[in-house]
């Protein structure tokens, strides 16, 4: 199954949850949970543990690895394939890449000074050190031009405001027709981040650096009013509200009226984009 960039609609992340490809997502989260629940202890604290109970993920990580393994089967078969995982988190992800690319190396990179032991027990673990981390803002890579064979980025960009500098870094770092695999939340309601018109923004950074595959990422922003058809908040809480990440809506809700966006009851109308491209 082909996972098509731009706002994934509901049928489409129904139909990826009956293939073999998302099974193998989940099997290998649930393996490497098993393994590693104590590493990852704290972080499963702050975050969760589970990538997969987070409503968007389940489009997000099988849609970003199959980009990336289709460019490596892409290039020379003894070729080493550098990644970036830029905002990683602590994640099967990585590891998952390194299990399906035997020359895969992926540097994950944060800004979180708690990280870096997670991954030492993690590796020790695992038994090798094809997956590595780096703490560093992603504005400023502590890395060589054209560095990166491929850069994926997971629902970090809408966390920031400064996203033009940081795709200008991504795309300093990764070497020509290199690999950038991009998703972020887009804010159906325009109170939170990232609206329709910096969304589009956004994406006009990457189309001026990379040249982006198989879709026009203007004209896929105006599925956002298509709320029947897309993958969105609403459609979770409807369907599986444990997947949404907002426990205490109340105290959220509070803090929102506070800060001028009115009552929003602590939800937060969202959906998201997916998008790849290579560095021109």
């Amino acid at each position: 199954m082909l996972l098509t960039s731009g706002i994934p609609r509901i049928a489409w992340v129904d139909e990826l949850q009956r293939q073999d490809l998302y099974r193998r997502h989940t099997d290998f989260n649930k393996e490497f949970l098993s393994a590693h629940g104590q590493a990852l202890a704290k972080y499963g604290r702050h975050w969760g543990q589970d990538p997969f109970q987070l409503w968007s993920r389940r489009w997000e990580y099988p849609y970003v690895a199959q980009r990336v393994i289709e460019f490596a089967e892409t290039q020379a078969a003894d070729a080493r394939m550098r990644v970036i995982d830029a905002g990683s988190g602590v994640t099967y992800f990585p590891y998952f890449l390194c299990d399906k690319l035997p020359k895969c190396e992926v540097t994950c990179v944060d800004s979180d000074p708690s990280y870096p032991p997670m991954f030492d027990a993690i590796n020790r673990n695992v038994g090798h050190r094809r997956v590595n981390f780096m703490q560093a803002m992603l504005q400023k890579l502590p890395l060589d031009d054209g560095a990166a064979d491929a850069i994926c980025c997971i629902s970090v960009l809408e966390h920031t405001s400064n996203y033009g500098e940081i795709i200008r870094e991504f795309a300093r770092v990764l070497r020509t027709g290199g690999l950038l695999v991009l998703t972020f939340d887009l804010s159906l309601d325009g109170k939170f981040e990232l609206s329709r018109d910096v969304a589009g923004d956004l994406l006009n950074h990457v189309s001026e650096l990379f040249t982006v595959d198989k879709i026009d990422p203007q004209q896929e922003l105006a599925a956002m009013d298509k709320t029947a058809e897309i993958l969105t908040t609403e459609h979770v809480k409807n369907t599986q509200p444990d997947l949404l990440p907002w426990k205490y809506p109340m105290v959220k809700a509070v803090h929102d009226l506070v800060n001028g966006k009115g009552w929003t009851g602590g939800f937060r109308s969202k959906s998201i984009f997916c998008v790849s491209g290579r560095k021109k």
